[in-house]
């Protein structure tokens, strides 16, 4: 479906004073962000200085900021999102998920809860970024199994496929896809990266790896390589274990514990920087070794690379002033605006971005909102 027939879908929540359609307005929204507009005064202003987009738009003047503002505020975020799904078709999201979240900054005042986003990528297929924000949704770390959170992509891994996430669930104990065998026939496996917050399940992981240095036992694994990057040198060591205490044993279908050592050494200064990550993951050795499952946790940060940063940088997201369900709302339409942009091969967004924003014509043929 295209764009303007699946925001015709969204049910308009305005009782009176439809004289602006409200797929135009949303409309208006995508194409102003995608021409580097990052707030709705500038939504205002791009459409009065862009009048001869107004028809495209089925808009007969330039909607006012209280007319936008209103209009976000009474939205349905999850109906928003439903009907984005549709404009994406079905695919296959590949062998490996990498799931990852974090809050909105300046999303939360007064009584509006701060908006929390979950994000699902497919490695190697540029993947579909979504946000979910219900108030009891589980942060990463705490939820996202079987039938996880995906508006913009199928719901949880495929079979024999794998999910990354990182910790965020103060050691609770985790549901995983492919661990308990519930929601039917899809499976899949897992890496979880721990934090500090998962205080107990990493103080654990610390023990396995004491001594392993000095002798390694049967099926675990080590791993050294090196990258050189921008005058810098980084070198990874890996470390994978099988043999697991009864306190990581109990969390669900665990079969190895990693350590990652990263150390960054600056050529012209000879600065170090040196980082250590642990993790847990449901493959054995039989299947990953340790250069394979680091290679795994270097990919989680593909999420960041690729709509995080797009996000906060390009599209200034953390800097938006809208609060509460607008905050969402907002966070489906940049969303949207990733996944497209990935959908249709954009690699260098930031120039893409930026043509954008001197011909905004071009933003509307890219949306599919072009009429001749």
């Amino acid at each position: 479906m295209t764009l303007r027939e699946v925001l015709s879908q969204i049910p308009d929540p305005r009782a009176r004073n439809r004289q602006y359609p409200l797929w135009g307005l949303l409309a208006l929204i995508l194409v102003a962000f995608l021409s580097r507009v990052d707030s709705l005064r500038g939504v205002e202003r791009f459409a009065r200085a862009n009048p001869h987009l107004l028809p495209h738009l089925g808009l007969r003047k330039p909607p006012g900021h209280t007319i936008l503002t209103l209009l976000l505020h009474r939205l349905d975020p999850e109906k928003l999102q439903e009907a984005l799904l549709q404009v994406f078709p079905g695919a296959d999201l590949g062998e490996v998920l990498v799931v990852d979240g974090k809050h909105l900054k300046g999303s939360g005042k007064g009584k509006s809860p701060q908006v929390r986003l979950v994000e699902v990528l497919a490695l190697g297929r540029f993947g579909a970024p979504t946000p979910n924000e219900p108030p009891d949704h589980p942060g990463p770390g705490q939820g996202g199994g079987e039938g996880g959170p995906s508006p913009f992509g199928a719901p949880g891994p495929p079979g024999g496929g794998g999910a990354q996430g990182e910790g965020g669930g103060g050691g609770r104990r985790v549901p995983v896809p492919g661990v308990s065998g519930e929601g039917g026939a899809k499976r899949g496996a897992y890496l979880f990266v721990l934090k500090g917050n998962q205080g107990e399940l990493l103080e654990w992981a610390l023990e396995v790896f004491k001594g392993m240095e000095e002798r390694r036992l049967p099926g675990e694994t080590e791993a050294v390589w090196n990258l050189v990057r921008d005058g810098e040198v980084w070198t990874y060591r890996v470390w994978a274990s099988p043999y697991l205490p009864e306190e990581i044993r109990a969390f669900p279908g665990c079969g190895q514990v990693v350590r990652m050592e990263r150390e960054v050494v600056r050529k012209g200064t000879g600065e170090v920087r040196r980082t250590v990550s642990y993790a847990l993951t449901s493959l054995g050795p039989e299947v990953a070794d340790a250069r394979r499952l680091g290679e795994l946790l270097l990919s989680r940060w593909e999420v960041e690379n690729r709509s995080f940063w797009v996000r906060d940088v390009l599209f200034r997201e953390d800097a938006c002033q809208v609060r509460g369900v607008g905050a969402q709302v907002l966070a489906a339409l940049r969303a949207f605006l990733v996944s497209l942009l990935h959908r249709q091969g954009v690699r260098e967004k930031k120039a893409a971005l930026e043509a954008f924003s001197f011909n905004p014509l071009a933003a509307l043929r890219f949306l599919g909102l072009y009429a001749v």
